[in-house]
């Protein structure tokens, strides 16, 4: 990943954030020990994931020297990165610059109000997306009342902010994990961001 990402320009700080997490490809492995609580299981790491954004991140991140912050994160990962832009500060002494979701496991319909938390930031929100991701529309779609996730499909609202991109030909429907974006990742993100012509800050 930092191989990666500096190939892409990047050449700010790198920081990861470890959380207790539970991919969908170990939960789909776990199935047959689970049983129906299969779904249960990921709902409750949903919902983790959301608290993680919302009340654990941003004091991780204000400790931090770095006054401008991009986001990255796959799947649960990327419903982290999202509520972090949701409950970002107004009046904080860092800004967000780009939050770039692969994989997403946030719903993308207008009620998530993208269009207004977007405004948190002050360059992009790239979506990655693959719609052959069989696991995430799965474990996602069926307990979300078949409401997708950003991760195999657009986002629903335009923002000039907002960029949606279609990684299905590239990724399609094998191994699921980050690894399968990064041969392509430096691709993707020159496609959308300017790092290769500016310096700034990753976390």
């Amino acid at each position: 990943m930092w191989e990666t990402l500096r190939r892409a320009g990047w050449r700010g700080s790198l920081y990861y954030l470890w959380w207790d997490a539970s991919s969908p490809v170990n939960l789909t492995l776990s199935a047959l020990k689970l049983g129906v609580g299969l779904l249960a299981h990921w709902e409750a790491h949903k919902a983790k994931a959301k608290q993680v954004g919302l009340d654990y991140a941003y004091p991780l991140l204000s400790a931090l020297p770095e006054k401008q912050i991009t986001l990255m994160g796959f799947s649960l990962g990327a419903r982290v990165a999202y509520y972090i832009m949701r409950g970002w500060p107004q009046t904080a002494d860092r800004r967000l610059k780009d939050v770039i979701l692969l994989s997403g496991a946030v719903r993308r319909q207008a009620d998530k109000n993208w269009s207004l938390h977007v405004e948190n930031i002050t360059g992009k929100l790239v979506n990655i997306y693959n719609e052959d991701d069989l696991v995430l529309a799965y474990v996602f779609k069926v307990p979300s009342l078949n409401r997708s996730p950003c991760g195999i499909k657009p986002i629903k609202e335009f923002h000039p902010r907002i960029e949606n991109l279609n990684a299905t030909h590239l990724i399609g429907s094998g191994e699921r994990s980050y690894e399968a974006y990064l041969p392509y990742l430096e691709f993707l993100l020159d496609q959308k961001l300017d790092w290769k012509s500016r310096s700034g800050r990753l976390n």
